[in-house]
């Protein structure tokens, strides 16, 4: 039975577990892991279907559980699906870990960007083998779409000043891709247009450092991506979810077939409001929020926005089950 209801105010605290996408790949991120039966499924899975569909070079289950794996970058120039398979598989078996062992139990999933595939699969709404096939349908329109050189920058700005950094350097087309936290802004455009703001903001004494990503996620540049793959999307069958599904890109869970499917496509040219959407959470009465990837990625930036709150990533690399165990104690006590 689904429990989509809003977490209480009051009473027992309840948990989220978050599912990040850029940055959630590592080499050999679950090589302490690879003998947990949960995750050897997801990669087995993972790697099982993508070679039926004709996949990638690089098998998941070695970039994940080899520490001399290519790092992220080089895999993102070689072969990109291989990049989006690993960073999706990492998220999927962590949280299939933390989903065994967590006492009390999660109440809720929120995906980041393309962690939001994760987030579906973690709540039953789409299976592994949908995840891959939509991955690799993905990669396909993303490769027809001949799309200019473009990616996303992160910056210790606000949304605010952010905006009127682009104003005065006259940057129509790098767009606000992701309201992260108070103090983390990212951006999205052209590669030559995001240089000029980072040699702006760099000017001011500020942080901008280009985040590893193959296109410019949360822009116009990918709406016809986005309605073709939304097109595509309408004849995927979705399962009612097993936990409430958040996205960054709302405050409100995803519950009808349409929302769900609508979730599976919002990272392509969908803003995000990360903060937004950790303090509609903390209203609706959510009280601790794990990271189900190999960093601290959300769990810092959830720590930043919503101080009182309980963070914490225990499937950060080196993470074997019993480091896990102690971190997940330690969280949720």
């Amino acid at each position: 039975m689904t429990d989509d209801r809003p977490a209480p105010t009051g009473g027992t605290p309840r948990t989220v577990l978050m599912c990040p996408g850029q940055g959630a790949y590592l080499p050999g991120a679950l090589r302490h892991l690879s003998g947990v039966p949960s995750v050897s499924r997801v990669l087995g899975t993972v790697d099982a279907h993508g070679t039926a569909l004709g996949s990638t070079r690089t098998p998941v289950g070695r970039l994940l559980t080899d520490s001399a794996a290519p790092d992220p970058d080089l895999l993102l120039r070689t072969d990109p699906l291989a990049f989006d398979l690993a960073t999706y598989a990492a998220v999927v078996a962590s949280a299939a870990v933390l989903l065994d062992l967590a006492t009390p139990s999660v109440h809720a999933v929120l995906g980041h960007s393309v962690g939001d595939l994760a987030a579906l699969t973690v709540a039953g709404v789409i299976t592994i083998e949908q995840g891959v096939r939509l991955l690799h349908v993905r990669d396909r329109l993303l490769r027809d779409a001949a799309l200019p050189a473009a990616g996303l920058l992160a910056t210790d700005l606000s949304a605010e000043p952010a905006a009127d950094l682009l104003r005065a350097e006259g940057l129509p087309q790098v767009r606000i891709a992701a309201r992260n936290a108070p103090g983390q802004t990212v951006l999205a455009g052209p590669d030559d247009q995001l240089a000029a703001v980072r040699s702006a903001a760099r000017a001011l004494g500020r942080r901008a450092t280009p985040l590893t990503s193959r296109t410019a996620y949360h822009h116009p540049l990918l709406a016809e991506v986005q309605r073709a793959f939304r097109r595509l999307l309408r004849a995927q069958p979705v399962a009612p979810p097993t936990l409430p599904v958040y996205t960054a890109a709302a405050p409100g869970p995803a519950r009808t077939p349409a929302q769900l499917r609508t979730v599976a496509a919002a990272h392509l040219s969908e803003p995000l409001a990360f903060h937004r959407t950790l303090c509609a959470l903390r209203l609706a009465g959510f009280t601790t929020y794990l990271d189900s990837g190999p960093r601290a990625l959300l769990s810092t930036l959830a720590r930043a926005g919503l101080p009182g709150c309980t963070t914490a990533a225990p499937s950060r690399t080196p993470a074997g089950l019993d480091r896990i165990r102690l971190r997940l104690t330690a969280a949720l006590r």
